[in-house]
């Protein structure tokens, strides 16, 4: 009985992970279209790139896969533009994160 309600539960929180980071991702999306760069350059200045680094060169695509994650529309939605802005806001190691995230969203 435990065993089957441990994966209910676990079940329900990857669905919750999965909505959270979707809601993350279209919120900086958000942000980024509409021109509300202070408050995405503060949210990147308190980001540690160098540990950002390690978990990107760490990334698994096979979980990445398993997230029900709308691909498609981060591709439609992140342009060329949107990156370049990103990789000043991100500042240190801007250029080199920007090209790590374009190798995964062309993988995925």
């Amino acid at each position: 009985m435990s065993n089957s309600f441990n994966k209910k539960l676990t079940e329900i929180l990857g669905k919750m992970d999965e909505k959270v980071l979707q809601a993350k991702i279209n919120a900086a999306l958000d942000m980024l279209k509409k021109g509300n760069t202070e408050e995405l350059a503060k949210k990147l200045s308190k980001v540690d790139k160098e540990e950002l680094l390690s978990k990107i060169n760490e990334f698994d695509y096979s979980k990445l896969q398993g997230l029900n994650i709308d691909k498609e529309e981060i591709r439609r939605r992140v342009a060329e533009a949107d990156l370049n802005k990103i990789s000043q806001l991100i500042g240190e190691h801007g250029d080199e994160i920007i090209s790590k995230l374009k190798d995964i969203l062309d993988k995925i």
